[in-house]
Order: structure tokens, then C-alpha cells, then sequence
């Protein structure tokens, strides 16, 4: 019978044998005395379990079998830290968790975790919500006009059982903190449109008074107070508490590093809204940084920080909150002097825009677990 399917899907036999052949070659780049200590690792070490081949080539020679893939749910790395999902398994030089995942999944999701003594750190990455999960969304946040994009299935959690006590960053929570009510903020043309749109409507008759009015009250720029969502006991506010930056700025090395966007809108094409949060893992502490960046073309920048301090031998929170914002033609005015041959760059890059900006408010609160 004439086969039908052919060309279809990836030749999982293939692709293995393209891997084994140019791993053999690298292999044999190296010094011997190096040689066999690398053939050992990157064997059974847990970068090669990242690919599961069909049924009928398990048993073929060459191949990686399925035992060699499936391995035990948490991947000790030492007596002090842990991998818990074998899908993003550690590093086997340097123990450092693999993100993204190096085995693809369908549908596409992300969920690395790593554990250090009492506390769990856990991500995920989603895609952007679907129609259904829009409309559900339509429904939680009544009264908000969703932004553009919205990773709605994506986190980021710190967690200690043993106090029952959590922290997590979602996009959920985050947009609940819009206000629904007019922010005050026009783009820079507003006054322009308005104007011409009121002379018009003098001309014509045509128009009410009030048909330019707003009529749907509430935040377009999705400015966000977010500072994360706490389970359990809360912090305590203490302003004098400063982030130990001596420990944060040590060069120690990274066991968990992950990067994801919550919501972004780019304002009609009048700039740009986004929520992003990043964590990094070390292994005495871990710091998340969640950032709102606001930035509406020749009008204002804004910018809303949360940093998450966390030290795991002694069960010590710090959460620090602070809020900027300056007007566009003097943060402009700057980039000017510092940029060259593309001088709005810097207009795109978050961590320079908050360097020139005033800082409004500082908010610190601490939990001692």
C-alpha cells in the first residue's frame, strides 16, 4: 500500500542522527584528557533527555531511549537547591536551571521551578489569551477595554509551604488595579483634534454638544499600582528598610533567570504600556522586579517598580515599591546629549528612562517569616 502521509511530520530518526553526528564532532575537537569527562556528562546528564522519539525508533540502535528521557521528577542539584521539573532540567556544568524548556512542547507552555531549602520559585509562560478567554476576561474586568496583549496564563510565584505564605505576579491582578475613570492624560494631538472637531460641529450642526465627550470612563494608559498578590500573612510597612544591595550587586552565580511580559498595548500607535516581570535565583537570595513602563509619545514617561528581596536562610521579605515620572520634552532633552546616531533608543529602553526620571513616591514593607 502506497504510503500517504510521506513528508509529513519531523523524521525523528534523522534529526536524532544529525544531533549524535555533530555532538561526535565536537567530541572529537576536545583534548583527550578532557574527553572522557565531557562524554560522560553530556550522556547522562540531563541535557540529553530532552527528546522523545516515536514508537518504532526506541529500540533502534543509536537512538536515545525512553528510559533515558524520563527521569525523576525533582533533579537534585545539590544538598541545598533542586530542579522540580524535569521538562527544564539543570545545566550539567553549571547547575543553572535551562529556560526556555530544551524540549519543545504543543500546546506551547513554560513552567520551570526550582526550590532552595523551605521556598519555591515557580514561572510559566503561555501565549497570549485566545477569543474564549477574552471574553471571559471581558467579563472579570468589567468596564476595562483590554489591552492589545494580554499573557493571561503566565506567572511568576515565590512560595514558602512550610509558612503557607505566597507572592505571585499575574496579569489578572494587575489589570483588576486599573482605575475605571478618565486618567487625565491626552495625547499630544488631543487638543488639536478636539479644536478642529468643535469648529466643525459649529459649521455643520450636525453634532451635540456632548458627542464628544467620554463616554467610557477609564485608564487608557493601564496604569498599574500592581505589587504582587499575597497569600497569607502581610507585610509590614517600614520605610527606613533599604534592599541589600551589597549582596544583589556580588557576582554570584545565577541558578534560575526568567523574563515574561504580563500585558502590553502600544496606545493606538501613541506609544507604549507594559507590565513586565523578571526573577533571578541565586543561591543565598532572589530578587523579582516587576516594571510598569508608560510612555505616550511627547507627552510623559511613567514608571511603576516592585522589587522582591528574598533571603532563604533567614525567611526575610523585602518588598520595595517606588513610582516615577517626568515629562516627555525633559527626559528628551537628556537623551539628546547621551545618544547618537538614533536618538530616541533610548526612548525604548526602560532601565535608561528610569534614570531620568523623578522618583514620586518610595513605599517598603518587610515580613519576617
Amino acid at each position: 500500500m502506497k504510503r500517504t502521509d510521506q513528508g509529513r511530520g519531523i523524521r525523528a530518526i534523522e534529526v536524532n542522527g544529525a544531533r549524535e553526528l555533530h555532538f561526535k564532532t565536537v567530541q572529537a575537537r576536545r583534548p583527550p584528557s578532557a574527553r572522557e569527562t565531557v562524554t560522560k556528562t553530556a550522556t547522562e546528564g540531563p541535557s540529553m533527555q530532552a527528546f522523545a522519539l516515536p514508537k518504532e525508533a526506541r529500540n533502534m540502535p543509536g537512538t536515545v531511549r525512553r528510559a533515558e528521557v524520563e527521569r525523576r521528577e525533582e533533579v537534585a542539584v545539590d544538598g541545598r537547591h533542586r530542579c522540580n521539573n524535569p521538562n527544564n532540567p539543570p545545566c550539567a556544568q553549571c547547575g543553572t536551571v535551562i529556560i526556555p524548556a530544551p524540549k519543545a512542547t504543543l500546546p506551547l507552555e513554560d513552567t520551570p521551578s526550582i526550590s532552595i531549602l523551605d521556598w519555591t520559585v515557580t514561572t510559566r509562560k503561555k501565549p497570549i489569551l485566545n477569543s474564549q478567554e477574552l471574553d471571559d476576561w471581558d467579563v472579570l474586568l468589567a468596564g476595562l477595554t483590554l489591552p492589545e496583549m494580554i499573557f493571561g496564563n503566565s506567572f511568576v510565584r515565590v512560595e514558602n509551604k512550610k509558612e503557607d505564605w505566597a507572592l505571585e505576579f499575574n496579569a489578572l491582578d494587575a489589570l483588576r488595579q486599573v482605575k475605571l475613570e478618565d486618567c487625565g492624560i491626552r495625547v499630544s494631538y488631543a487638543h488639536k483634534w478636539i479644536h478642529s472637531k468643535r469648529e466643525k460641529q459649529k459649521e455643520t450642526q450636525e453634532l451635540e454638544d456632548t458627542s464628544l465627550n467620554i463616554t467610557h470612563q477609564y485608564d487608557w494608559t493601564y496604569t498599574t499600582l500592581y505589587k504582587g498578590t499575597v497569600v497569607g500573612r502581610e507585610m509590614v510597612r517600614d520605610d527606613s528598610v533599604e534592599l541589600p544591595l551589597e549582596k544583589l550587586s556580588r557576582p554570584d552565580p545565577i541558578l534560575f533567570y526568567d523574563d515574561m511580559i504580563l500585558f502590553e498595548d502600544e496606545l493606538a500607535d501613541n506609544g507604549i504600556s507594559i507590565l513586565n516581570v523578571k526573577v533571578r535565583v541565586m543561591n543565598e537570595c532572589m530578587l523579582i522586579l516587576s516594571r510598569f513602563f508608560l510612555r505616550v509619545d511627547d507627552v510623559l514617561f511613567r514608571i511603576v517598580d516592585t522589587r522582591v528581596y528574598v533571603e532563604f536562610d533567614s525567611n526575610r521579605v523585602i518588598r520595595e515599591f517606588k513610582q516615577y515620572e517626568s515629562d516627555y520634552k525633559s527626559v528628551f532633552a537628556k537623551l539628546r546629549s547621551t545618544q547618537g546616531h538614533d536618538p530616541k533608543a533610548g526612548m525604548r529602553d526602560s532601565n535608561w528612562v528610569v534614570q531620568n526620571l523623578k522618583l514620586l513616591t518610595r513605599e517598603c514593607h518587610v515580613l519576617q517569616l
